[in-house]
């Protein structure tokens, strides 16, 4: 029992290490969840800021481009569709009109089996 509670501490404390900015910081409730990794031929990151609406759609998405440290459009297009159409969270009335986010996925290096 101990393990899956300290399992679940851990997952969580990643989601929200992805996870940073206001929206973080009001404890929004992420409804539907993403991967924050992708693979790529270099490991990095892409660092996105969101803007989710009141019914907790994410409306806006921005690459960071101080903040990112890959180069490669496919790649980042193919983060940014997996932010802008997975990622969702709790309706909340009393947040923003356009709560704010900070969002990273990390490129994680293919390996190739030998």
């Amino acid at each position: 029992m101990k393990i899956y509670i300290s399992l679940l501490l851990l997952i969580s404390h990643v989601t929200y290490a992805q996870l940073s900015g206001q929206i973080a910081l009001d404890k929004r409730k992420i409804e539907t969840n993403i991967p924050y990794t992708i693979n790529g031929t270099k490991t990095g990151k892409f660092v996105f800021e969101i803007s989710v609406n009141v019914d907790g759609k994410v409306t806006g998405c921005v690459l960071l481009t101080d903040q990112s440290t890959v180069v490669s459009t496919p790649l980042m297009v193919k983060a940014k569709n997996q932010i802008l159409t997975g990622l969702k969270f709790e309706r909340s009335y009393t947040s923003p009109e356009f709560h704010k986010g900070i969002v990273t996925i990390v490129v994680v290096k293919e390996t190739t089996a030998p």
